[in-house]
Formats: structure tokens, sequence, C-alpha cells
């Protein structure tokens, strides 16, 4: 029988306490600025402890002049949006534009171009969203010259699952430096309807490969479509050298979370797991209407207005800086050109609810562990454990950054010391915490979501049962599976200009899941980067293959033994 689903808060010691409370690990100083009784129970850190009267003045200051400038922002782009409507020089510059386009993403002229890449028939059944009909979706498969290279172990394949927004391009200079630098065999893939895959089918057309109607609307992919396509690229693309195989995984945002629902449902094919600032799952249930509302209504307003060449003129300014993270193995247009096509604005809005799906089947995998169980006590607690390295780094800074270990803390942490995993009370509320484990797929919660939907009718966007999953698929704990694997995590923890939807609560689930992936696994650890966005922590490649590299090569020190 399965067992029930507790939260966190309802564990309690054997004085009646809630586990929250069993630490007793303070986050921050006695009043006569020695360290806290370690017994004593975490005490709340006001935001603006220790913050300068000015500070605050000049936080105002700045909320005031944002507001200031969003407001001038959208009074310019509507300007700009009468102005080459009305004289209809955007449209002519967008209709020359999209033409070009067609002849820079020709997936012909590609693959004559880059031998690296090739189109795989993916057939029906995988993928839901591809109502029952065959498609092909765009692999870019990287080998070194010498497998392996002269001297040095074969490591395993690695696969990068793409991020909301992005496709095999957005990764494709770390791909590179992965095959040159280290010898890495390395599988870089476009979803279905995303980058040069084929788009979703078509909902106007009533008949499927088998004859039977199709949907009458475009089906959003649940977390169970896209962990069964990224199986499927994973036995059919080549790259193993044999199908047990075990693979790293290096999933850039929404990548972190089709990775998790992908070890879910696909145990034991991955012996390493980086997530590089993976969307926790608890901060998108703060903001799931935003994210299934506001971003599918954003992508559809700017399918809409595409004609006009607005949409072109926002990605070519927001991108210019972030073009030198993606590398040169494509060409700028082809860069920008992808993500003007209808195809681009279809997909990321139907991937928003991908990737609600796919935090809610992780919720379910984690059970009591997952963080939106977590009592206020507990959520700081875990949000409060230091980092194995806090990172000060930006490849992309003017005269670069040099990597540098720090002691320096974000603004998002709390209170004014991190917490340690030495700590004695700390070791006792870790084996309380590992004893709520999920310990087989019975234990696992699969009859209902577990994430707020806007919807007053509970139905799941895509299924009924929790992230889209049938109902005869098996969900296993993560606990389980973390513990097999090598874990590494990448955490922005700079939120400036995104205070407004990055609140603090969103950035303390943010921290506590970081410290979840690394306590479960019997390798784990977490690095900090304080001056790094959640938007251009993905550009520093350098640091990405490097920390590839260190899991590659505890993964083969793992099989040797």
């Amino acid at each position: 029988m399965k067992n029930e689903r507790t939260p966190l808060h309802a564990h309690v010691r054997e004085d009646g306490a809630p586990i929250g409370t069993s630490t007793g690990i303070s986050a921050g100083s006695g009043g006569d600025g020695a360290p806290s009784n370690s017994s004593a129970a975490l005490v709340p850190i006001p935001d603006d402890i220790g913050k300068p009267k000015i500070t605050a003045v000049m936080d105002a200051a700045r909320k005031i002049v944002f507001v200031i400038f969003g407001a001038t922002g959208g009074l310019l782009f509507l300007a700009a949006f009468l102005v080459l409507t009305l004289t209809g020089i955007g449209p002519l510059i967008e209709l020359y534009l999209s033409r070009r386009d067609e002849k820079a993403l020709d997936r012909r002229t590609l693959l004559r171009e880059h031998p690296e890449m090739f189109l795989l028939d993916v057939p029906p059944g995988i993928n839901g969203a591809s109502l029952g009909r065959p498609y092909r979706i765009m692999v870019r498969l990287t080998r070194p010259a010498q497998n392996p290279p002269a001297g040095g172990p074969f490591f395993p394949p690695v696969i990068l699952p793409g991020g909301l927004a992005s496709n095999l391009m957005t990764m494709s200079k770390v791909q590179d430096e992965l095959t040159a630098r280290h010898g890495f065999t390395v599988v870089n893939f476009d979803r279905l309807g995303v980058g040069f895959s084929d788009p979703y089918p078509d909902p106007k057309d009533s008949s499927s490969a088998g004859g039977a109607p199709t949907h009458r609307q475009l089906r959003p992919p649940s977390a169970a479509d896209v962990a069964s396509e990224m199986n499927y690229v994973m036995d059919h693309c080549g790259a193993a050298r044999t199908k047990d195989e075990r693979w790293i995984q290096v999933g850039g945002s929404m990548g972190t979370n089709v990775a998790t629902a992908f070890v879910a449902l696909y145990p034991g094919r991955l012996c390493g797991f980086l997530n590089l600032d993976g969307l926790p799952h608890a901060f998108l249930r703060i903001q799931c209407k935003k994210f299934l509302n506001d971003g599918n209504a954003l992508m559809t307003a700017m399918r809409r207005i595409r004609w006009a060449g607005l949409p072109r003129l926002g990605f070519s300014v927001a991108l210019r800086p972030a073009l030198p993270g993606m590398g040169d193995a494509f060409s700028h247009r082809q860069i920008l050109g992808v993500m003007c096509r209808d195809q681009f604005f279809t997909a990321t809005g139907l991937e928003y609810t991908t990737l609600m799906s796919c935090c809610d089947l992780e919720v379910a995998a984690w059970g009591p562990q997952a963080t939106t169980e977590y009592d206020a006590e507990t959520l700081r607690l875990m949000a409060s454990l230091a980092p194995d390295e806090s990172v000060i780094v930006d490849e992309l800074a003017p005269g670069v950054v040099e990597r540098t270990v720090t002691n320096e803390r974000g603004t998002s942490e709390l209170g004014r010391e991190y917490v340690s995993r030495d700590d004695p009370p700390f070791a006792e509320f870790e084996a309380r915490f590992r004893s709520l484990a999920l310990g087989n797929p019975d234990d696992v919660d699969r009859n209902e979501t577990h994430c707020n939907w806007p919807d007053p009718n509970p139905r799941h966007p895509v299924g009924d049962l929790v992230g889209g999953v049938d109902r005869d698929a098996t969900i296993h704990p993560l606990a389980g599976e973390f513990r097999n694997m090598c874990v590494r995590v990448m955490c922005a923890r700079s939120y400036r200009g995104l205070e407004r939807d990055y609140t603090q609560e969103a950035r303390n689930h943010a921290a506590a899941r970081s410290a979840l992936h690394s306590l479960m696994s019997g390798n784990g650890r977490v690095y900090y980067y304080p001056r790094l966005t959640h938007l251009n922590l993905w550009q520093q490649s350098s640091e990405i293959v490097n920390i590839t590299y260190e899991i590659a090569q505890d993964c083969v020190k793992d099989r040797a033994n």
C-alpha cells in the first residue's frame, strides 16, 4: 500500500517539537556578538538587519527609478510599434529578414554545414504532444578525435537537455569545449517543436498518422513526454558505447527540471547530474499563475505582432551581450532568426506548462523532502546551509573577471552566517531529514497534483495524474536515485532587477533545493555565484565545463570501485 504523503512539519521529535526545530542551529549571532546557543531555535532575522538607513533609502529610490524606466520603456515600445506599423517600415524589414532567415535556417543547409548534426526519426507514442504522429528532432553529436584521449579514461557521455526558450545553439559553446578540452562525447538536441526540430503538428489537420482524430488544440508536452523523448534520444543517437552505459546530464534552467523528471521515470541511467540553476518547484508554485497564464499570453501576443518586427528588435538588443557565450559554431543570424519564427513563440508558450508539469512530478518524487513541504523553520535552515564554494567569476565581463573563491555573500542569503553540516545539531537534523526519504515507488503519491494551478478546476493541465504521467507508469523516489549519482549544483544568487518576480521566499526555495540535491547525493557539492543572475550563469562556459569534468572524474572513480 502507498504511504500517505506527510508535510515535513508534521514529523515531530520525541519531545513533541516539529522536526524543523530539532536542529536548533541559529543562522545568526547572539546579542553579545558570539554565536547563538546551538540548542536554541532559529529566530527570524529581519531583511533589513545591519542595513544602514541610507541603503534602505537607496533601495526605495531604485524601485522608483525602475517604475519610471518601466513606464518610459512601455511608452517607447508603443511609440515604436505605431511608427513602424503606420509607416510600413517595420513589416517590410521583417518580411525581408524573415526570407533571409529561411535560407540561414534551412535544415538541409545546416546539415551540410554541420556534419555533426542529424535528424533523428521519433516514432509515434514517444511524445504525446505529437498527437500520435512520427516526427523528427535535430541532434548535434560531437565526439573527440580519439576516445578516450591519449592516456585518459573513458568518460561517460554527456547530454544537454535544453532550457525554456532555448535551443541546441544556446549551449553549443559548452558542448564544443567539453569535446575539445576533455574528450567528452556530447549530445545536444532540440525537443519537439523547439529550434530545428519539427514543429508541433497542425491541430487543424483532423487525421493523425494512424487515421484517428487528433486533439482540436495543441497539447503541451507533459513531464512524461519530454522524459520519454530524452530517453529515446539517449538510446538511438549512437553516443553510448553500450545500452547500459550511464550518462552525465548538464541541464540549464528548465533543462534541470526535465532531467529531474527523467531521473524519476528512468532510474539508473545517469551517473552524474549538474543542476545548472534549475528553477525550484516552489518558486514555480509561487509564480504558477504568471507562468501558466501570463507566459503563454506573452508568447501569443509576440507571435501576433511578429509581422511588425518588434520581437526581432527586442531580441536583437537583449541577445547582444549574450552572443559571445554561445560560441561561434552558429552565426548570429541563425541564433536570432530561430527566435523570430512562429514556431519559437508557440513552443515557448506551451513549454511553460511543461515546466510546471516537471516540477509537479518532482515534488511527488521527493515526497516530504520536497521544499514545498517544509515548515518555515526547516526552509530557513536548509536555505542557510553553506555552499561548498562561493565563486566570483564572469567570463563575459569587460576584461574578464577571473575565478575567485570568496567569502562574499549575496544579499539573498539568510542571516549573518551560514549553517555548517559539521555542527552537531545539524547532523541530528540531517539524520531525521534523511529518514523522511521515500523508499519505493509505492510510497509516491501520484493521484493528485502538487502545484496550485490557477484554474478553479483542479484538473492538471497535462493530465489527470501528477505530472501528466500515465496511470501504469512507475515514478521512482528521487532520494534513492540521487544517492547513486555524483551531483553538482551551480546556483546564481544575484537577483538585481528581478526582485519583483524572485521574492525572498522564492530565493530561499532556490537555496534550499540546492542543499537538498547536495545532501541526498552520495557525492554532492554546491557552488554559489553571488554576482551572477539566472540569465547569465549559463554563459560561463569554462566554469560549466570544469565542473562537468569534475563530475566525470568522480564518476570514473565510482565506476572503478
